[in-house]
């Protein structure tokens, strides 16, 4: 397993620091520019809910970015999170490469010829 390292900034977090604030934002108002319930803003504030890629379009709409930006911090948070799951690491470990099973494949198709 990887070392752990912080777990990287969510989407959720730069629109709160980098947008709502220094704009002087609220959820109401973000909900409203993306034309979805405030609900579904203040989950993905408050890191309750992952990002979406319509949303990461949404937000890309609203803020002169790109769906990219925003879907990067989910990716690396995801992975990030894959990569510090004990239970996930242990489940992973036990994947067969392509390489290996091909290979054993072979060798028991030569075992019985």
């Amino acid at each position: 397993m990887k070392q752990a390292t912080r777990k990287p900034t969510t989407a959720g977090e730069v629109l709160l620091y980098e947008y709502l604030e220094p704009l002087d934002l609220k959820i109401n108002d973000l909900a409203e520019m993306l034309n979805v319930h405030r609900n579904t803003v203040s989950a993905l504030v408050n890191n309750n809910r992952k990002l979406t890629p319509d949303m990461a379009f949404r937000l890309a709409v609203v803020f002169d970015t790109t769906p990219t930006f925003w879907l990067n911090f989910q990716n690396s948070v995801d992975v990030w999170e894959i990569e510090n799951d004990a239970r996930t690491q242990e489940e992973i470990s036990r994947v067969t490469p392509v390489k290996v099973f091909l290979a054993d494949k072979k060798m028991q198709v030569n075992q019985l010829a």
